[in-house]
């Protein structure tokens, strides 16, 4: 195998075993990804199943609360002229029956505070235009303009304190009247939200949707850094941004990940390691099988396969084909008195110098001991074959030196041309052998 066959061979080999590498690598690298992100979404439709149970109860306390307050209005309405000493005394009786985070009712004529329960500790906002104050004036006046119920909050409230207000529109015929109000202590109510939360095993942060993302009003702002779940809800016509993960975290899988794409790339190595080894092992013995172990030039057994391949393109295109059959003189006393190593040395450089012959289309065969053929194609006129037949006696007749042996190596070389002294392989090669051994004789 000569140093431009192994390189080739080499890179060829190398550029094989890296791309199935690669490809085996890419493959579990996305098999690695689908298992993740299968995983990360089990996890995550998981935590978002925790949040519709966390979402339905943080609503069930506002419904209930309003369930009490529309169950009141009902009432007023079976009752018109029921005094407020029994009114009040009806609302207690209700509230009492339950435990809720109701801080007081009120009613507002327009936008005007004229009742509120209980009366002690919230006297101080009845008579006030609820427009008049900053934070709920927006709020006020969209349930006037479309008579639609609304959840607002946190807002800061007359009385004092933090709170979440519902607000229900009053319409007598067909026109709008008022508002009636709900407050819920904004403490106990985001107190109670933090258990709900606990329980869901959700850590949640609550934004109004202008203050999203810098500022939630409930919960951690860091979430939403740790690639929380964000979704959007709506309680009475109220949008809120929520961003949520579970309580202890999300579960880590890209750590286990980049362990088993790590693995991956050492599986990908070997078996790109053990496809490069036989991709090595079939050329070696592809190679053996078509080439002479110790010149490297094609044997025999290959002789016959590249014969019929340029046969057809001879036939085709009417062209010539030279077969020259080379025998070393006098070889036998080479080795006998050097010695069968030095015998060899010379087989190998009369192989180089076959290898070396400036023809085109030239291609060199070992068919045994020291029996050399060269098939020369591709030949249109008879001339350029005896021009080759000089060349090729001028490069294999030199002289061989090896530390204190200096031998002359003389060939004997019978030339037959296809299709002029036959068509097969055989009956060509036995021309070129008659003619070899009549060159062989006549320089005895």
């Amino acid at each position: 195998m000569n140093l431009k066959t192994k390189r080739q061979h080499f890179f060829y080999s190398i550029s094989i075993g890296v791309t199935i590498s690669v490809v085996i690598m890419i493959f579990l690298f996305l098999a690695i990804d689908t298992i993740e992100n299968k995983e990360d979404q089990r996890q995550r439709l998981e935590v978002l199943e925790r949040f519709l149970r966390y979402q339905s109860r943080a609503e069930a306390t506002i419904n209930e609360s309003i369930n009490l307050l529309e169950g009141y209005m009902t009432y007023i309405k079976i009752n018109p002229d029921i005094s407020e000493e029994d009114s009040c005394k009806y609302l207690e009786d209700l509230l009492s029956q339950k435990e809720t985070l109701i801080r007081n009712i009120g009613i507002m004529e327009d936008t005007t505070v004229i009742w509120n329960y209980p009366k002690e500790g919230n006297d101080k906002v009845i008579g006030i235009d609820l427009t008049t104050i900053p934070s709920q004036r927006d709020d006020i006046l969209k349930v006037k303009v479309t008579s639609r119920r609304l959840f607002i909050g946190p807002v800061d409230l007359v009385q004092g304190g933090v709170g979440f207000i519902a607000r229900l529109p009053i319409v007598i015929d067909g026109e709008y009247w008022g508002q009636t109000s709900i407050v819920l202590d904004g403490d106990k109510y985001l107190e109670y939200m933090d258990t709900i939360a606990e329980e869901s095993k959700l850590n949640v942060a609550i934004y109004n949707m202008e203050d999203f993302p810098m500022k939630p009003f409930h919960g951690d702002s860091e979430i939403i850094d740790r690639d929380g779940l964000v979704l959007n809800i709506e309680i009475l016509n109220n949008k809120w941004k929520v961003v949520i993960e579970p309580l202890n975290g999300w579960e880590k899988h890209k750590t286990i990940g980049w362990t088993f794409r790590g693995l991956s790339i050492l599986i990908s190595l070997i078996i790109g390691a053990f496809i490069l080894m036989i991709f090595n092992t079939r050329y070696q013995l592809n190679y053996q099988a078509m080439n002479d172990q110790l010149t490297g030039l094609n044997n025999r057994y290959f002789l016959e396969y590249y014969y019929q391949t340029i046969l057809k393109k001879a036939e085709a295109n009417n062209e010539f084909i030279g077969l020259f059959l080379i025998d070393i003189n006098h070889f036998k006393a080479i080795n006998d008195n050097y010695g069968h190593k030095v015998g060899d040395l010379v087989l190998i450089e009369f192989a180089k110098r076959i290898q070396a012959i400036g023809v085109n289309k030239k291609r060199g065969f070992r068919i045994g001991g020291d029996e050399f053929l060269i098939l020369v194609s591709n030949i249109d006129k008879l001339q350029d074959l005896e021009y080759a037949f000089r060349i090729i006696r001028a490069e294999t007749l030199f002289r061989f030196k090896h530390q204190d042996i200096d031998i002359e190596v003389v060939p004997s070389i019978g030339l037959a041309t296809y299709p002029i002294d036959g068509e097969t392989l055989e009956k060509i090669m036995n021309v070129a052998d008659s003619r070899m051994y009549e060159e062989k004789r006549l320089t005895k």
